[in-house]
């Protein structure tokens, strides 16, 4: 549930990753942001001069800039926030461009970072924003807030939890919940979305936590509190997935499963990837590894699969093949749009027949 009264202007700064995999954040807010107003975006490696040239779902005409002083100069509009658009493994802040947050403070715009570096706690940073009177949001942050796991929405007359699980990270599960959140919307419902990373967050996201920050001994505690929170106003909570459980690093995305404890889940993979998102050295994402995982723990709860259409594979060639394998509705969200996966959520957790 994206309860925002009033868009910020704001740049992202998404230099050299830009529609990639890095460029995650940056491509989330692009597509959708009731947060913040996205005005434009530096990435001076783009040979494209607006985001729909490298990024053909996004409907807006937003313009594609090679500095903050470009943007400043071209844009009518005054920024209010400065967004680090850039997410990469570990969560690092891009250091080597430190200075043009700085200047982006110095032209009274706050920054918006989704790193485990904490700006916050950054002398140079804190001083600056100081002087400028500005904000820094560490969205990644973690809150002194501690939840066990304590059964509370495993009870009856709560709305059915829908988690979009993966076969690695930065895979798409966010853009599909975000889709499948609005396409319910649109069919009169009143759906809830609960962010787990950074961008659905930035987005706007009333519920979640950036999950990589929270203690291990809290992860499936502080999950289920949100989860308990968007059903208390909703017909229909859609958790989103991180990374996979067959991950080398798959605490975090087991402990999400056994948080949200779903009624159903969609699996979300990129066929055409050949490595797990930044580990060469291991084997590529595996549907049915991923698949058999999930549901030993939950037992037929896949119901739909969802496409990611990246390194140029056929995504109806896809389609067609998961179908006919598996006997489930599949569908590439940005290609198929989310019809044929809300139709799916529909028959099976929102009849009343």
């Amino acid at each position: 549930m994206f309860g925002i009264k009033e868009r910020i202007p704001a740049i992202i700064f998404s230099e050299g990753e830009f529609g990639g995999l890095d460029g995650k954040t940056a491509n989330g807010l692009v597509r959708f942001s009731p947060k913040y107003e996205i005005i434009g975006v530096i990435d001076s490696t783009q040979n494209n001069n607006y985001v729909h040239e490298v990024l053909d779902d996004v409907d807006e005409e937003i313009p594609i800039f090679s500095t903050l002083e470009d943007a400043l100069g071209k844009i009518d509009k005054k920024p209010r926030a400065f967004i680090n658009g850039i997410a990469r493994d570990g969560g690092a802040f891009p250091y080597e461009y430190k200075n043009v947050f700085l200047r982006a403070m110095d032209h009274g715009m706050g920054i918006v970072t989704g790193t485990q570096d904490y700006l916050t706690d950054d002398e140079e940073f804190v001083q600056r924003a100081t002087e400028r009177g500005v904000d820094i949001w560490d969205v990644r942050k973690p809150v002194d807030e501690a939840h066990f796991i304590s059964g509370k929405i495993r009870v009856g007359g709560l709305p059915p939890r829908i988690h979009v699980a993966g076969t690695d990270c930065a895979i798409g599960k966010r853009t599909t919940c975000v889709e499948i959140y609005k396409e319910l919307k649109s069919r009169g419902y009143k759906p809830a979305f609960v962010a787990t990373g950074q961008t659905g967050l930035m987005q706007g996201a009333n519920y979640g936590t950036p999950l990589d920050a929270v203690k291990g001994d809290f992860l499936s505690g502080k999950v289920e509190h949100e989860v308990w929170k968007a059903s208390q106003d909703a017909d229909m909570v859609i958790i989103e997935g991180q990374a996979c459980i067959t991950h080398p690093q798959g605490g975090v995305p087991l402990a999400l499963l056994k948080g949200c404890h779903p009624h159903g889940v969609i699996i979300q993979h990129a066929p055409g990837r050949e490595q797990l998102d930044g580990l060469p050295n291991f084997p590529p994402p595996s549907l049915d590894a991923e698949w058999k995982t999930i549901e030993f723990f939950y037992p037929n709860s896949i119901f739909a699969i969802t496409i990611n259409h990246e390194n140029g594979i056929d995504p109806d060639e896809w389609v067609e093949r998961y179908e006919k394998k598996y006997g489930l509705p599949a569908a590439d969200i940005l290609v198929h749009g989310p019809g044929k996966i809300v139709d799916a959520i529909e028959k099976r957790f929102l009849s009343h027949d």
